[in-house]
C-alpha cells in the first residue's frame, strides 16, 4: 500500500517536468534490465533504427553496459546494476519518451511471451519495441557493436587465433527452456566430419567439451564478440551467439528446433538447419514440449545437419 502510494506521489511530482525536459531537448530514454544477454544485443538493432531517423538523442540505461561502449548511437550511457533504485524511477516515469525495451506480454501458462503477440511471427526485437510508437521499420534487423582501435590491438595481442577458423557450441542454454538444443553427439559429428576446419568451441567452462576443438570458454562479452568477428562461420543454436553473429554478418548455420518461429531470431547471415515440417506443434512456444525430443530422434539426424552445412560452405 505504501509503495503504491509512493509511486503515485513521485509520478505526480516528476512525470511532467522530466517529460517536458526530454521533449524540449529531443531526447528519449530507453531502459532494459535482466539476465538475458541476447535481449540487450538485439536491442542494438532498434537503437540503430531510431538513431538513423535523427529525431532523438538516445539515453540508455542497461545492466549490460559493456555491449554499448563506444556506440555512436548513444548520447548518454548508464550502467545500472539490477538492484538499483533507478529502475524504480524509470518505471514510474514510463511514457512515449521513457521507454522500456520489453514485451508488454509475459510468459504464462507455460508459453513464451511471443505466443500472445498478434502477429506471432515477428522478430523478438519487434516484440520488445512494438509499443514505442516511433514509426520504426521492423525489417532487416542487424545488430551492431563498436570496438575502439586500442581495444582491437589488445585483443589481437592477447587472444591467439588461427588465420582461419570456425566456431561451435556444444550445448544450448537450458535454464529457460530445453527446446532449443539438438544433441551433443550431433555437434561432435559435425566437428568430426569437417576435420580440416580449425574448430574453436565457445561457451562456458561447465558445458561439455567437444573433442578435436580448441577452447575459448568464459570469455567476457566483448572478447567473445571480437572472436566472433574474426571467424569464418559458426554452428550455433538460437541464442546469444546468433545475435552477436548478426553484428558482423557472419555466416551462421543455425540449428532451429521450432521452439519459436523462424522470424523471431532470423538474420540475413543465417543459414537455417531445420526440419520443422515434422514438428506437430511448430511454432511451439511451449517452454516444455515432448515433440522436440521426437524431432531430434526421428528427423533431425547428423547426416541431415552435415549435408546442410556442406552444401552451403
Amino acid at each position: 500500500m505504501f509503495r503504491h502510494l509512493l509511486k503515485l506521489i513521485l509520478k505526480k511530482i516528476l512525470y511532467h517536468p522530466v517529460n517536458n525536459y526530454l521533449r524540449k531537448n529531443k531526447i528519449i530514454i530507453i531502459f532494459r534490465k535482466g539476465k538475458a544477454i541476447g535481449d540487450h544485443v538485439y536491442m542494438s538493432s532498434i537503437i540503430k533504427k531510431i538513431h538513423e531517423k535523427k529525431k532523438f538523442k538516445i539515453i540508455l540505461f542497461t545492466n549490460y553496459y559493456e555491449f554499448y561502449v563506444n556506440s555512436p548511437r548513444i548520447y548518454k550511457l548508464f550502467k545500472i546494476k539490477e538492484k538499483n533504485v533507478i529502475w524504480f524511477f524509470l518505471n514510474i516515469l514510463r511514457s512515449n519518451l521513457v521507454l522500456e525495451f520489453r514485451s508488454i506480454f509475459l510468459d504464462k501458462n507455460g508459453k513464451h511471451f511471443l505466443y500472445y503477440h498478434k502477429p506471432k511471427k515477428i522478430h523478438l526485437a519487434q516484440a520488445m519495441s512494438n509499443h514505442f510508437n516511433l514509426d520504426i521499420d521492423f525489417n532487416n534487423f542487424e545488430n551492431e557493436i563498436f570496438f575502439s582501435k586500442e581495444e582491437i590491438e589488445s585483443y589481437e595481442n592477447n587472444i591467439q587465433l588461427p588465420n582461419e577458423f570456425a566456431l561451435i557450441q556444444s550445448s544450448a542454454k537450458s535454464s529457460y527452456t530445453k527446446n532449443k538444443e539438438w544433441k551433443f553427439d550431433g555437434m561432435q559429428a559435425v566437428v568430426n566430419y569437417f576435420n580440416k576446419v580449425n574448430w574453436i568451441q565457445i561457451g562456458q567452462k561447465n558445458e561439455p567439451k567437444l573433442l578435436n576443438c580448441t577452447y575459448l570458454l568464459d570469455l567476457n562479452f566483448r572478447e567473445l564478440s571480437y572472436v566472433i568477428s574474426k571467424c569464418k562461420f559458426l554452428v550455433t543454436y538460437e541464442g546469444l551467439f546468433n545475435h552477436i553473429a548478426s553484428c558482423f554478418n557472419k555466416k551462421n548455420f543455425l540449428i532451429h528446433l521450432g521452439f519459436l518461429p523462424i522470424e523471431a531470431f532470423n538474420y540475413k547471415n543465417n543459414i537455417l538447419v531445420e526440419r520443422n515440417e515434422y514438428l506437430k506443434c511448430y511454432p511451439c512456444f511451449d517452454l516444455n514440449c515432448e515433440y522436440h525430443k521426437n524431432l531430434i530422434s526421428n528427423h533431425l539426424d547428423e547426416q541431415f545437419v552435415i549435408k546442410s552445412i556442406e552444401k552451403n560452405l
